[in-house]
């Protein structure tokens, strides 16, 4: 039995698809997330599959882990980004 597959690329909410500033929201081009769960339900009882192609090893200066990393060193989320002196 041969599987089909939908593939959808660039959904996040980002600028120019890899600066995501929303892993949890898809852009409103698309519509709003219960649009996404009616077209996956819908993907789903046609015996197909989805794959999002999904950049998840940086993040807009906008993504709500970089903005916290930016309020001081020990904030928990400093660690998730590599910081550098440049004067």
């Amino acid at each position: 039995m041969e599987e089909q597959r939908a593939w959808w690329k660039e959904c996040v909410v980002d600028d120019n698809g890899y600066d995501i500033s929303d892993y949890k929201a898809v852009m409103d081009v698309f519509g709003a997330m219960e649009d996404f769960d009616r077209l996956l339900a819908e993907i789903h009882q046609k015996g197909m599959k989805l794959v999002m192609d999904l950049v998840v090893n940086h993040t807009s200066d906008e993504h709500a882990w970089f903005v916290e990393s930016r309020r001081s060193p020990d904030n928990p989320y400093r660690d998730h980004y590599i910081w550098k002196d440049t004067t």
